[in-house]
């Protein structure tokens, strides 16, 4: 239960902060050994890279946690441009695994993506086609910025 709810809050972060593209604004190749499909490993791989990205501009201090404060802010800089709503604090207690009121990027990670691969993973074989990976971007599942 408490996974479920951390990989529910990870993808609402990751659909609410800015872009992770890599630099020059291409999206990174989820396929990294180019068979044509995604496999968990190479989803999880991306998933965390982005994530890293993501909670280093979150990360307002840079102290390697995220607070109460920080994600509030992360959301209304959301809400502002038409994004999510501000739930800084519902999501903090969500992904906060330990109680101790902060997010490291070790819980950020926990699940490494396995709720959001699951999700679009239409048929059920164990990897990701092109065709699953666009309808994870046009769903929104990716914050329209790719698989992770």
């Amino acid at each position: 239960m408490m996974r479920l709810s951390l990989a529910a809050a990870t993808a609402a972060l990751l659909a609410s902060a800015a872009s992770a593209q890599p630099a020059g604004g291409r999206q990174a190749n989820p396929d990294a050994d180019g068979y044509g499909k995604v496999t968990f490993a190479e989803f999880s791989a991306i998933h965390s890279q982005r994530n890293a990205r993501m909670f280093a501009r979150l990360d307002a201090n840079n102290d390697s946690k995220l607070v109460a404060a920080e994600m509030a802010a992360m959301g209304q800089r959301a809400q502002a441009s038409g994004g999510a709503q501000a739930a800084g604090g519902r999501m903090l207690q969500r992904m906060d695994i330990d109680g101790d009121g902060s997010v490291t990027k070790a819980e950020m990670d926990a699940d490494g993506g396995k709720r959001r691969f699951d999700a679009a993973d239409a048929n059920k074989d164990g990897w990701l086609s092109p065709e699953e990976l666009s309808m994870m971007r046009q769903n929104g599942a990716g914050g329209g910025q790719g698989p992770a």
